[in-house]
């Protein structure tokens, strides 16, 4: 059965993408490079157009959409139901920091582009949230309202600070990982002492 992986302007796009990747680690995401890449496999401005509806800024969004797109394809191979969430958790950021490696220095470009356009199409917000969001939902999360929120608000700025190592120590999973585990200990230590904590009942006046 197809899926949305396989329409013609996701197959166009994900060719595309693969003929940046090198470029952009260099030049970072310009519209030359987008051009180039284009032309690379010979496609029509209209297929073009139809792929990338913003020229060169639907490339940067469609680049982190697809890094999300390998990480739930990644965590439906593990068997989740036999590991704690924290496990869980760790495991989707793993995946996410791993798949950003493998083209380190465009990752970098497309986080500066993202960086500096704080209120285009993919600013670092909305892209943390979407990282945050896909690891609960691929989970299976199921919460809603104030623990909906809460459970990404708390995962993104563990992503946030884990993705800043990853960046200044190049990449090195020596160095991230160890971070990542320690700043999830963190959390679940203080998850802990909330779960312990009860507050005073008040007597209301009424």
């Amino acid at each position: 059965m197809p899926t949305p992986e396989d329409a013609p302007s996701a197959v166009i796009s994900q060719k595309i993408l693969a003929s940046a990747l090198d470029s952009a680690g260099i030049e970072g995401w310009t519209q030359s490079v987008f051009e180039k890449a284009c032309l690379a496999n010979d496609v029509t401005p209209s297929e073009v157009a139809y792929a990338f509806p913003d020229g060169i800024r639907s490339l940067v969004p469609a680049y982190f959409q697809g890094l999300r797109g390998e990480v739930r394809s990644g965590l439906e191979q593990i068997p989740l139901s036999e590991m704690r969430v924290r496990d869980k958790i760790s495991t989707g950021v793993e995946l996410w920091l791993n798949e950003m490696s493998k083209s380190y220095p465009a990752s970098v470009k497309a986080l500066d582009w993202a960086t500096i356009r704080p209120t285009g199409p993919c600013s670092m917000p909305e892209i943390i949230w979407g990282v945050a969001d896909t690891l609960w939902t691929g989970i299976g999360d199921t919460s809603f309202g104030f623990t909906y929120y809460s459970k990404r608000t708390t995962l993104s700025a563990v992503i946030t600070s884990t993705l800043a190592v990853w960046r200044n120590t190049g990449g090195d999973e020596a160095e991230w990982k160890p971070f990542l585990a320690r700043r999830i200990e963190d959390v679940m230590t203080f998850e802990k002492f909330k779960a312990k904590v009860k507050l005073p009942e008040i007597a209301l006046p009424f």
